[in-house]
């Protein structure tokens, strides 16, 4: 069953709405993926754009005195977007329509995506991987982390929250990632590509 953005959406609000695991930094995967990359991604120059942001951690983490990366979120779920805007005070975030990223090409130094892609249908991820790509200029770095097993709850509508569980190569095929890394113990893949720059 392939899914429409607006049950994504759904999908979301509710999540976001509902657990309050999603509004604290301490359960977020893209924290803690940037602080394990945290020199390599210190040589990125900016901007940064954190993809499936949420409410806006990472934007966070990236702007702050840690690395001090001008940094924007985008991401499906309402509710994220306008708590995350409110809780920084400002318009970092946006919301992902129609499944276009919000951002003109070639803008990015830098665009992660942490612990979204396992969360599409297989139909979905190919369109977001390349909508990451357009807006990263080249010599920019994609840098994603993918969980390969279930996730431990289902949504509202029965269904696992990963909805594409695949095993390393399976995402290295799609990816086509120059780098990864392999968490065994979570079961977590970590992709870096980068953008090549023209000849």
């Amino acid at each position: 069953m392939t899914t429409t953005v607006a049950d994504y959406r759904a999908i979301y609000d509710h999540i976001i709405a509902q657990h309050p695991g999603y509004n604290d930094p301490a359960g977020s995967p893209g924290y803690r993926a940037c602080l394990m990359e945290a020199d390599r991604l210190r040589t990125v120059t900016g901007p940064a754009l954190d993809v499936g942001c949420g409410v806006g951690f990472v934007v966070e983490l990236l702007a702050g005195p840690a690395f001090g990366v001008a940094c924007w979120g985008a991401d499906v779920s309402r509710v994220a977007v306008d708590r995350g805007n409110q809780r920084m005070k400002g318009d970092r975030i946006r919301l992902i329509e129609g499944g276009r990223v919000p951002f003109a090409d070639g803008h990015f130094g830098l665009v992660t995506c942490f612990d979204v892609l396992e969360h599409l249908d297989e139909a979905d991820l190919r369109p977001l991987r390349n909508e990451m790509r357009r807006v990263l200029r080249p010599g920019g770095l994609l840098y994603c982390s993918v969980a390969t097993r279930p996730a431990g709850s289902n949504d509202q509508f029965g269904q696992n929250l990963h909805r594409t569980v695949k095993d390393a190569l399976w995402w290295c095929e799609l990816m086509q990632p120059d780098e990864i890394r392999w968490r065994r113990r979570e079961d977590d893949l970590y992709l870096f590509w980068r953008k090549p720059e023209p000849v």
